[in-house]
């Protein structure tokens, strides 16, 4: 999978898990207002056709790196770490606990019962609040070794075990009426 590496390099900074978002939005700001293809209306077609793709370009890097889900999801790619997270293998143990959670949204599903839905809720927090943890020490070691495999491997497990985790809690709230 080919993706635009300069994502980063377009708002002047380093490759991060952690960004500084308030540089990013004034960054963001700047190259909007210079390249908005309304100010650029007398130049010539080819001229303005590079202007728009490039505030598409900006539009949609900005999007990514402000998102953190999205912005994970890039880096990983970049690495070559992530192909496709839809058909990425989770860990065995982390599988096993989802389908006893899975197996209670089922059951939930039959009877809905606002004890065991709470009960639900509880540990899914539980276990996003550990993948949170988890995270802020990966994030903190790829800014000191921003290429070293293992971290890149733990930081796309934890994407790929957050993003499962999501599912689950849109998953529970659409049959909850939330």
């Amino acid at each position: 999978m080919s993706l635009p590496k300069e994502y980063f390099t377009l708002f002047g900074i380093p490759a991060s898990f952690s960004p500084d978002l308030g540089h990013l939005k004034k960054q963001y700001y700047k190259l909007s207002r210079s390249y908005h293809p309304d100010y650029h209306t007398h130049l010539e077609k080819a001229k303005q056709d590079e202007i728009l793709e490039q505030s598409g370009l900006i539009n949609t890097a900005y999007k990514v790196l402000s998102d953190e889900y999205e912005r994970t999801k890039y880096i990983l790619q970049l690495y070559n770490i992530l192909e496709d997270s839809a058909n990425e293998p989770l860990s065995q143990s982390f599988l096993m606990e989802m389908m006893d959670i899975n197996e209670e949204i089922f059951d939930l599903k039959m009877k809905f019962d606002q004890t065991s839905y709470e009960k639900i809720l509880s540990e899914l927090d539980l276990l996003e609040k550990a993948l949170q943890q988890q995270k802020e020490q990966l994030f903190s070691d790829f800014e000191v070794q921003p290429d070293n495999m293992a971290t890149l491997l733990k930081i796309k497990d934890f994407y790929l075990k957050s993003k499962y985790l999501l599912r689950i809690r849109e998953n529970l709230s659409t049959f909850a009426g939330l």
